[in-house]
């Protein structure tokens, strides 16, 4: 009977010395004070640790998990946006044959590593004749404090295209931060023979206007003007191809004759320019990437004037000159002031008018660097081309042609003379781009279908 009690007793005295230490863990808050209760039943715990290594073999030394370090803690996916970065770099503008390359830099700037790092990105190659993508992961895994990691990829290039490349982090499956880059594939350029290097000063005649006393000259060294009180910038250009798939209208000259009408001696920014002293801002560009959307800005009628061998002077919308593939009409679509772009060479710092190196002016098939465009879906891809050339309505090659735009509809004052005759790069397109569209929406999912001909067939208004 005694030893029953002292057998009772010691159980009650251990059920005492593990309440009070429940309820201390109720009360205590978060950090690294210990209860007494708490110490009493970790010295209890200890005592029962040793006297179980009496009776059972020694086992292996555990250590303790990453999470329970000192001083380490988790970031939450919340947190994680804001200490890591990721930043695509990789030149802007390539030429067909070159082996692009490019590094993807990702950043911890937080104060504790984060695990279960990866990074993955596509390519989308969006080629003049395929479309195909390219996909890749690099696992980091642990990222520690401070640390940056860079894979770097290679791909060649074979066509001519706009490659849409887009990076991202995730942590298990999860997505943290995404970034994206496009990169521009251009022809490449055949080496010219030393003698064609010098400017051609083959003279095409004066402008075929009717008020040529009121033009002002834009630049001294190449044949376009400002015609303020008509409302007009005239340039003169010469009918370069008279059948053949088209992707342009007309082009800077020495640029893309072999898919152009017409090829005009001048420079793009100073068209854009001529544009912007008229009180015409403009769009902006077409977009690709991450989803298409149209180019966008006010219309711009087009018109063009030449001699036949009599030296009668004929005009007509340059539409005329242009045929959709599909109805065997002359095209129906106006163009729009889009305006092209302003890049910065990210090696000099150097700014540039973009469709100044590309030459493409008036286009038909969308570019992210036309001046003017089209406010339809119009693909570059030589397979599913839209337009051609209309070669019974086209003067022979050679032609002398004077082009004339003149904004449509717009209720804004021109500007004074003094500021017509600029020669220096317009305003960047993105300042404009914000501005609504003075064309209604098209078409967004494939090519438009085609409109039945009305008075805009005697238009030929540009991006």
């Amino acid at each position: 009977m005694a030893m029953r009690s002292q057998t009772l007793l010691g159980f009650l005295a251990i059920l005492l010395s593990v309440i009070p230490f429940e309820t201390g863990c109720r009360r205590e808050q978060s950090g690294t004070t210990v209860s007494q209760a708490d110490a009493q039943f970790q010295e209890k715990a200890a005592v029962r640790r040793d006297e179980g290594k009496q009776t059972q073999p020694p086992g292996p030394a555990v250590a303790n998990p990453p999470e329970a370090n000192a001083g380490e803690s988790t970031p939450s996916a919340a947190n994680l946006m804001d200490i890591l970065d990721i930043e695509l770099k990789a030149a802007t503008e390539w030429q067909a044959g070159n082996e692009v390359t490019f590094h993807v830099e990702v950043t911890n700037h937080g104060e504790v590593p984060v695990d279960h790092i990866e990074i993955q990105g596509s390519v989308q190659f969006g080629l003049q004749d395929t479309i195909s993508e390219a996909r890749w992961t690099f696992p980091v895994g642990r990222l520690s404090a401070g640390q940056t990691v860079s894979p770097v990829l290679s791909y060649v290039c074979t066509k001519p295209g706009i490659w849409y490349v887009a990076a991202a982090i995730y942590q298990k499956g999860e997505l943290i931060k995404a970034t994206t880059r496009t990169l521009y594939i251009r022809e490449t350029e055949s080496p010219k023979p030393k003698e064609k290097l010098e400017k051609e000063t083959v003279s095409l005649g004066p402008p075929l206007v009717e008020h040529p006393e009121r033009l002002q000259r834009l630049h001294p060294e190449y044949p376009i003007w400002l015609d303020a009180e008509g409302r007009a910038v005239v340039m003169i250009g010469q009918v370069c191809q008279r059948q053949a798939p088209l992707e342009l209208f007309a082009c800077l000259k020495n640029s893309k004759e072999h898919e152009s009408v017409v090829s005009i001696d001048t420079r793009a920014y100073i068209v854009h320019a001529g544009l912007l002293a008229l009180g015409v801002e403009p769009g902006r560009p077409v977009q690709f990437y991450p989803e298409y959307r149209p180019a966008e800005g006010p219309e711009i009628d087009v018109i063009v004037a030449w001699k036949d061998p009599e030296g009668k002077v004929h005009t007509t919308p340059a539409q005329q000159w242009v045929r959709d593939v599909r109805t065997k009409q002359p095209m129906s679509y106006p163009w729009i002031f889009t305006g092209s772009q302003l890049l910065t060479d990210e090696e000099t710092g150097k700014q540039y008018y973009y469709a100044d190196t590309t030459g493409e002016l008036i286009c038909v098939s969308n570019f992210p660097s036309a001046v003017l465009d089209l406010p339809i879906r119009s693909t570059d891809s030589n397979d599913a081309l839209l337009f051609e050339a209309f070669t019974e309505n086209i003067p022979p090659l050679g032609t002398p042609v004077t082009v004339i735009l003149k904004p449509k509809g717009t209720n804004t004052s021109p500007k004074s003379s003094d500021e017509g005759a600029m020669s220096t790069p317009p305003t960047p397109a993105e300042s404009a781009g914000e501005k609504e569209s003075a064309h209604p929406s098209a078409d967004t999912s494939g090519a438009a279908e085609q409109k039945p001909s009305d008075d805009r067939s005697k238009n030929s208004p540009m991006q």
